[in-house]
């Protein structure tokens, strides 16, 4: 069963802190939370959590016993959880959608898209050919197929 309470406290009019009370798994918890805020540039303000455990700023705090930021609870992003032939073929599939081509190497080569730069262009291209080389190499080694 899970049971929540919480206290926002305020000082001189702006919410300081939030008190958390909770019981979970037969465990129970209570500890504050710091708010902090920074102004906008065009006015206004942005209210952020300050992590009770290393005390940084952060927009989302996540549950793991008490409340913590993704680095403290160990979170990755999805990118960083990827091996790096993965993430070469994410960045080639991002280069072939801007050349405006069909996703995957084995299509081939297109044409310059319609308004594209040729600077722009040789540049993807170029980025293309690199990643394209090391893909096939790295798809090989994977396959044991090298030399």
């Amino acid at each position: 069963m899970f049971r929540y309470a919480t206290k926002w406290l305020r000082k001189s009019g702006k919410a300081s802190r939030i008190d958390v009370a909770y019981s979970y798994r037969g465990k129970s918890y209570r500890y504050s939370i710091n708010l902090s805020r920074t102004a906008c540039h065009f006015g206004g303000y942005r209210h952020w959590f300050n992590c009770p455990k290393c005390s940084s700023r952060t927009s989302v705090l996540y549950r793991k016993g008490i409340y913590v930021c993704r680095r403290c609870i160990g979170l990755g992003y999805q990118s960083q959880l990827q091996q790096p032939i993965d993430r070469q073929f994410d960045r080639l599939s991002a280069i072939r959608a801007r050349l405006e081509w069909q996703r995957g190497i084995a299509h081939g080569i297109g044409k310059r898209p319609k308004g594209m730069h040729r600077t722009t262009y040789d540049r993807l291209m170029n980025e293309h050919e690199q990643l394209t080389a090391k893909v096939w190499q790295a798809s090989l080694n994977k396959l044991n197929c090298t030399r």
